[in-house]
């Protein structure tokens, strides 16, 4: 965790200075110096948004920072965003990719080179979190990025010979891509692929690979359509992440409030979250219960 933190706390530093921002205090974090009251941590109504912002207030609790939480803000994934932008609420879960999009539309995410650090995702991550810490709005801030990613990738089935962005291998089967998912698969990959099957949702996308009607199924890394596949792979880095983050009011947190949620960073991963929001989905757990489930397994530093 220490040398994780140590690579962020250096990435933050370049973004403050990119920003033109500077900070007499702990310049490791990205939150003001003075301690606020109630924190209020928000989400959308989707049960990813739901699910993590419960972790982050957990988080805070536990810690002993006064919470209060306003969960399933509407409308829309990004009513959360809106409402930490218009200073209704202090921290809400988002994600990377979707902020550049949302403050950059229309211009290209960073990406790591491929000859630098190529096993290793952290580093478009970190030119991620620079970039975008940059080009936030006034007053706004970010934790660190979770190992949570929440976008479409590519699924094969656990027994076919192994498939990679990399040199594009494997790839060249038919795709079985659900209703509203990304069609552009070259643009989306790099690669090209087989024929495209178009479905009517992402459980069907998984059948049609199960049932042998493609080799490949474009799914969401949290869907629970992809719990029986394993995800192409992509060391390089071709697919700009979309990692949960905390967004938060620079004027809501201490420095040890946002470190705090930073601590979530190296803990909470896909597969984490991907379990917790199928057994919401399915009715097994409320949110509460997944988000106290998971911070009873995870004791933060």
């Amino acid at each position: 965790m220490s040398t994780r933190l140590s690579r962020f706390a250096a990435a933050a530093l370049v973004a403050l200075a990119a920003a033109g921002c500077s900070d007499p205090g702990d310049q490791a974090d990205l939150g003001p110096r003075t301690a606020p009251g109630t924190v209020t941590v928000g989400s959308s109504s989707s049960a990813v948004s739901k699910v993590a912002a419960l972790i982050y207030a957990n988080a805070l609790r536990t810690a002993g920072t006064p919470v209060e939480t306003r969960l399933g803000l509407e409308p829309g994934d990004d009513a959360a965003v809106a409402a930490v932008e218009k200073g209704d609420v202090t921290v809400a879960p988002a994600l990377t990719g979707a902020l550049w999009e949302r403050y950059r539309p229309g211009a290209a995410q960073p990406t790591k080179a491929k000859e630098e650090e190529s096993e290793n995702p952290r580093a478009q991550w970190d030119a991620q979190f620079v970039a975008l810490s940059a080009v936030l709005p006034e007053g706004l801030g970010l934790g660190d990025p979770t190992l949570a990613l929440d976008q479409p990738m590519l699924f094969a089935p656990k027994d076919a010979p192994s498939a990679t962005l990399r040199g594009c291998e494997g790839l060249s089967v038919p795709v079985a891509v659900p209703a509203g998912s990304p069609p552009d698969l070259r643009a989306r990959y790099g690669c090209a692929t087989g024929p495209v099957v178009a479905v009517a949702d992402e459980a069907a996308a998984a059948r049609a690979v199960r049932e042998g009607r493609a080799g490949l199924a474009q799914l969401g890394t949290l869907s629970a359509a992809a719990k029986d596949l394993v995800q192409v792979a992509d060391p390089d880095g071709a697919v700009p992440s979309r990692a949960v983050v905390p967004l938060v009011r620079r004027d809501g947190l201490t420095v040890a409030q946002t470190k705090r949620l930073s601590a979530i960073a190296g803990e909470l991963t896909t597969a984490d979250l991907a379990a917790l929001v199928a057994q919401v989905d399915s009715g097994e757990r409320t949110p509460e219960q997944a988000a106290g489930d998971w911070a009873a397994e995870h004791t933060l530093k």
